[in-house]
């Protein structure tokens, strides 16, 4: 009786540990297949390809380039990076904001809700140019939509 106890429990055990195992290795998997937005994005090289391009639309923009005259390089590159590092991190990344918040950084300057618009539509023709996925690409848009009431301060008339 004491072998068969002793069998069964080593069968038992031995099921136990091959589910417990399978589990492991399953919810891995899972886990493995929910890559952030940012790795999606396709990580740091990209979202710094992306904000590159975005940023140099901005500058040269007729209506929202006015807002970057007389940045000097250093300052326009500082800007570049500020943006770089919170794309990253808004969507998953490792970076970390280095600048004040949305409202402080905009509040005062008197943006229009078509000034935003402007800047958001410069952001779409970057991620079209670069192709990124439309999932990737509607979750980020959606992220900057929240940004909104933060940076426009008037309604256009």
């Amino acid at each position: 009786m004491t072998i068969r106890l002793t069998r069964k429990i080593d069968r038992t055990t031995i099921a136990l540990v091959a589910l417990f195992v399978l589990g492991a290795f399953t919810i891995g998997k899972s886990v493995a297949a929910e890559k952030t937005l940012y790795e999606r994005l396709g990580g740091y090289d990209a979202v710094s390809a992306v904000v590159d391009d975005f940023a140099g639309k901005l500058f040269i923009d007729p209506v929202v380039g006015a807002r970057f005259f007389g940045m000097s390089r250093d300052s326009r590159e500082g800007f570049r990076q500020k943006n770089k590092n919170l794309v990253c991190k808004v969507t998953g990344g490792p970076c970390k904001i280095i600048s004040r918040s949305a409202a402080t950084t905009h509040g005062g300057l008197g943006i229009k809700a078509s000034e935003f618009d402007i800047v958001a539509q410069h952001l779409v023709d970057t991620l079209n140019k670069f192709k990124v996925p439309q999932k990737e690409h509607k979750e980020l848009m959606a992220i900057i939509a929240t940004l909104r009431p933060d940076i426009f301060e008037v309604e256009d008339k």
